[in-house]
């Protein structure tokens, strides 16, 4: 998990029309929630990363509701058909006060809407949200977890990404250069400009 000082930074929805899914920026009522399915995840991912449980039967979460409090972390309810489906957090890397690279630091699904490529989904809007530089940490023994990026970043990326380990940290590191807004938009709308210049041609003669 990495620490970061204080930063402005987005907190706008992201919405992907195509299918029923939304990533929802978490407002400052919301953070109990967020509190609440951060449970689930930091449960699921004790096995990888030892955690204490406290003796009211409950994880810390501070870590994250204060950083979505203090703005130095990006926090997103996943919805389906406006249904709470999980969470994303995206996390700054900063050199010199500038944004220098992001992390999608966590990412989970709730079971129940897991096999139908929504994490991959979510993924790609964050990526096309902000262009420029990711690295993703995921710890060696996630197996699980290592599979999923390495597949996600290979179609996203057309295989132009690297897999390194930063010195004194055992994590791999999944870097890579995110252009924006995916080519397919852009295609879509050349496509759509070419029919209507068509038409427009046909209706002159």
């Amino acid at each position: 998990m990495l620490s970061h000082p204080q930063v402005p930074l987005s907190t706008r929805d992201i919405t992907y029309k195509i299918m029923p899914l939304s990533l929802h920026a978490v407002k400052e009522e919301e953070v109990a929630t967020l509190s609440n399915l951060l449970q689930f995840f930091l449960h699921e991912t004790s096995r990888y990363t030892p955690r204490t449980i406290s003796d009211n039967g409950h994880y810390d979460t501070t870590l994250w509701t204060e950083g979505v409090a203090s703005g130095t972390i990006q926090a997103y309810l996943i919805k389906v058909k406006g249904k709470l489906a999980g969470f994303a957090i995206i996390q700054p890397r900063l050199q010199n006060d500038r944004i220098v690279a992001r992390s999608l630091s966590e990412l989970f699904i709730l079971e129940g809407y897991r096999g139908f490529g929504i994490g991959e989904e979510i993924a790609r809007m964050a990526f096309d949200e902000h262009h420029g530089l990711w690295q993703i940490q995921v710890d060696p023994e996630n197996t699980q977890a290592q599979k999923f990026w390495s597949t996600v970043l290979y179609r996203y990326t057309a295989d132009d990404f690297r897999k390194i380990s930063w010195h004194g940290d055992h994590d791999h590191v999944f870097e890579f250069k995110s252009p924006g807004p995916r080519p397919q938009a852009d295609l879509k709308a050349k496509k759509a400009k070419t029919i209507m210049d068509i038409q427009a041609e046909g209706q002159k003669t």
